[in-house]
């Protein structure tokens, strides 16, 4: 069961749809490689994500998630891209709950500590190289694309 203030919502309204904000990071280390977890939840690969919770800018969001997720202290998260469309940000849980989320994409490559496992949170955390990319979901794919443009152009994607 949902903690904290999805875990109130989800009481009210069971499993029925929850359009939610939140965010997700690509963090990329100094030999080109990008952070991935496989969540506990559902056991996809994927990168730190998650939704803002109550009093909290997305900033915060983004830097807790990462936090709870891999141990890492993101700084200086940058907005590559946001990310609303339907049919790539809707998931449905294991547990039948199903989630649209905006998604703000955000890319650091500045950050402290050292990688670790929270089993509430991921079976796994660690630097992969680019390959792992076409492993994520497709929204999470095209985070990947969101930083191509962003590189390209400085503008942020938005989707």
């Amino acid at each position: 069961m949902l903690d904290g203030y999805i875990g109130e919502k989800r009481q009210k309204i069971d499993n029925d749809l929850l359009i939610h904000p939140g965010a997700r990071i690509i963090v990329e280390n100094a030999r080109g490689e990008f952070l991935c977890i496989v969540r506990s939840d559902n056991g996809n690969l994927g990168l730190p994500a998650g939704g803002i919770e109550p009093n909290e800018t997305i900033v915060e969001c983004i830097i807790r998630e990462t936090k709870e997720e891999t141990g890492l202290n993101i700084q200086n998260p940058v907005v590559i891209g946001i990310s609303t469309k339907p049919d790539l940000e809707t998931v449905e849980y294991p547990n039948g709950d199903k989630t649209q989320y905006f998604s703000i994409e955000f890319y650091t490559n500045q950050y402290t500590g050292t990688l670790q496992l929270n089993p509430n949170e991921a079976t796994s955390v660690a630097f992969k190289p680019t390959s792992f990319v076409a492993q994520l979901p497709v929204n999470e794919q095209m985070s990947f694309e969101s930083l191509t443009y962003f590189r390209q152009t400085g503008q942020v994607n938005m989707r």
